[in-house]
C-alpha cells in the first residue's frame, strides 16, 4: 500500500478524491512559478509549461488512461485546422468529444460517485466543443454574429501546442472553470498584466487568498457533512420513519453539505487561476480591478439568492454560460424558447452520463423554472401585487419564502442526482410521497389555471403603458 493509499485510509478520504484535491491545490505553487518566472516569456515557452505540467497532472490522476485526453487534444487540433468553419466540424466535434465521453461513461461508471479519467474529460469535452464552435464562428462574416459570438469567435485556429496548452492548463483542466481560447490568448499575450509596470497585478494576491480560504471552508463543511449525514442515512429505516417535515429538513441539510463539494473545488481552482492572472476581468465602475473572469461560483448569490434565476446565475457559471451561448442561443431555428430550453437541459443531462437520475433532475429543474416564470407573470398582471411585494416590511418575508422554496425544491430534485442510482434514490423519494414531482408537475399547473381565472387583471392599456415607462 502506497503513501497516498495509507493517508486516505487514515483520513477516511477516498484515494481518487485525495489525488484530485492535491492536483487542485498544486495549482497555487504552479501559478506562483508562472507568476514569478514565466509570465513575460514568449508564447512557446508558456505553452510548453502549461502542456508539460498539465500532462503531469493527468498522469498523477488518471495514469495510462491519460491517452484519452491526448487523443482529444489531437482531434481538436485536426478539426479546427483542417475543417474550420464547416458544419461538418461541429458535427464531428460532438461525435468525437461527446461520443468519446459517453463511451467512457459506459465502461467507467459504477453505482458510486467515481473519480475516473472521465471526470476531467467531461470538462475537456465542453472546452473542445466550444473551441470548434468558436472557430466555426470565426470563419463567418462578423456582422452576422451576435455580440457573445463576436467576443469568443476565433479567426486564426490554434496550433497543436496552443491547443494542448489551452486544454491542459493546470487551473482549469480537472474541475473547470470553462474559458474561451480568446481569453486564454489575451492572458498569454500579457493583456492582463499591469499596463504601467508590465508585471502581474498585485491585487490578484488578496483575491486569490480569499477564494482559497473560502474553498477550504467549503471543503471542511463537506467532509464534516459526510460524517454527520452519510448518504446511507437517506435509505435507512430511521429516515423512513421520520415525519414528513423532518425528512424535508434533513434532505435540505444533506443537499447543502453535499453541494459544498462542488463549491470547494471551484473556489480552489479559481483561486489559482486568479493568482496566475487568468481571472482578470477589467475594471468596475469605481476603477477597481475585477477578478471574476473565470468565476464558477458567486458565493453571495448562491447562499442568499431567493429564486431559481439567482442559482443559475451564481452556480456552475462557466458551464451555464457555455450552455447558453453555444447550445441554447443556437437553437433559435426551433422557433420556441421552451423547446430550446428543454433540448439544452437534455444535452447537459447527457453530458453528465447515462443515469436516469440526471435526466429526472434536469426535467424537474425545467418544470420548477417554468413555474417560476408563470408566477412572475401572474404578479406582473395582477393589480397592486408588485407594489405590495416591494414594500420594505414585506420583502424579508418574500425573501424567506423564496429561499426556502428553492432550497427545498433543489434538495428534493438533487436526490436523483446525488444518490446516482435509481435503487438508491427511489426509496427516499417515495418515502416523501413523490411530493416534489407532484407539486411541480401537477399541483402548480392546476393552481396556476385557477389563479389565471380568479385573480383580477390590470387593464391592458394601463399594463402596456407601465411597461413602456419601465423600459
Amino acid at each position: 500500500m502506497g503513501f497516498l493509499a495509507e493517508t486516505s485510509q487514515a483520513l477516511a478520504f477516498p484515494e481518487d478524491g485525495m489525488r484530485l484535491l492535491i492536483s487542485v491545490l498544486a495549482g497555487y505553487p504552479l501559478a506562483a512559478i508562472y507568476r514569478q518566472f514565466l509570465y513575460d516569456k514568449n508564447k512557446t515557452i508558456q505553452y510548453s509549461y502549461f502542456t508539460i505540467v498539465g500532462i503531469g497532472i493527468y498522469l498523477f490522476n488518471c495514469g495510462y488512461e491519460t491517452y484519452h485526453s491526448m487523443i482529444s487534444v489531437l482531434l481538436a487540433y485536426v478539426i479546427c485546422n483542417f475543417l474550420p468553419g464547416t458544419t461538418l466540424s461541429v458535427v464531428l466535434a460532438h461525435i468525437c468529444f461527446l461520443g468519446h465521453l459517453l463511451i467512457g461513461y459506459w465502461f467507467a461508471e459504477s453505482h458510486e460517485y467515481d473519480i475516473t479519467w472521465t471526470t476531467p474529460f467531461c470538462i475537456m469535452t465542453l472546452r473542445h466543443i466550444g473551441l470548434v464552435m468558436d472557430v466555426y464562428d470565426g470563419k463567418k462574416r462578423q456582422d452576422s454574429l451576435r455580440p457573445d459570438q463576436k467576443a469568443t469567435s476565433v479567426v486564426n485556429p490554434p496550433s497543436l501546442l496552443e491547443t494542448a496548452a489551452f486544454s491542459l492548463f493546470f487551473s482549469g483542466t480537472l474541475v473547470g472553470p470553462q474559458f474561451t481560447l480568446n481569453r486564454f490568448r489575451r492572458f498569454v499575450n500579457g493583456e492582463f498584466l499591469d499596463p504601467e509596470t508590465k508585471q502581474p497585478r498585485a491585487s490578484a494576491l488578496r483575491v486569490s487568498i480569499c477564494r482559497f480560504l473560502a474553498g477550504i471552508f467549503y471543503a471542511v463543511i463537506h467532509q464534516w457533512g459526510c460524517v454527520w449525514i452519510p448518504q446511507e442515512y437517506l435509505n435507512s429505516a430511521e429516515f423512513y420513519a421520520l415525519p414528513f417535515l423532518w425528512k424535508c429538513i434533513w434532505i435540505m441539510i444533506w443537499f447543502r453539505l453535499t453541494m459544498a463539494r462542488y463549491c470547494a473545488a471551484w473556489l480552489l481552482t479559481e483561486g489559482a487561476a486568479i493568482l496566475c492572472g487568468l481571472g482578470y476581468n477589467g475594471l468596475d465602475e469605481r476603477k477597481r480591478e475585477k477578478w471574476d473572469g473565470v468565476r464558477d461560483l458567486h458565493i453571495t448569490g448562491w447562499e442568499l439568492g431567493s429564486d431559481f434565476q439567482s442559482v443559475i446565475n451564481s452556480f456552475n457559471v462557466g458551464t451555464n454560460t457555455f450552455a447558453k451561448n453555444h447550445i441554447f442561443r443556437r437553437l433559435q431555428w426551433l422557433g420556441s424558447k421552451t423547446m430550446s430550453h428543454v433540448v439544452t437541459l437534455i444535452y447537459l443531462a447527457t453530458w453528465h452520463g447515462y443515469h436516469l437520475g440526471y435526466f429526472v433532475l434536469f426535467i424537474y429543474e425545467f418544470a420548477a423554472v417554468f413555474a417560476q416564470d408563470q408566477l412572475y407573470a401572474l404578479i406582473k398582471r395582477t393589480p397592486g401585487a408588485r407594489e405590495f411585494l416591494d414594500k420594505p416590511y414585506v420583502r424579508p418575508f418574500t425573501w424567506l419564502f423564496g429561499r426556502l422554496t428553492i432550497t427545498m425544491t433543489m434538495a428534493f430534485g438533487f436526490l436523483s442526482f446525488g444518490l446516482i442510482k435509481k435503487e438508491k434514490w427511489i426509496g427516499p423519494v417515495s418515502s416523501m410521497y413523490f411530493s416534489g414531482w407532484i407539486w411541480w408537475f401537477i399541483g402548480w399547473p392546476v393552481l396556476h389555471q385557477i389563479l389565471l381565472r380568479t385573480l383580477p387583471r390590470k387593464p391592458r392599456e394601463a399594463h402596456v403603458e407601465k411597461e413602456k415607462k419601465t423600459e
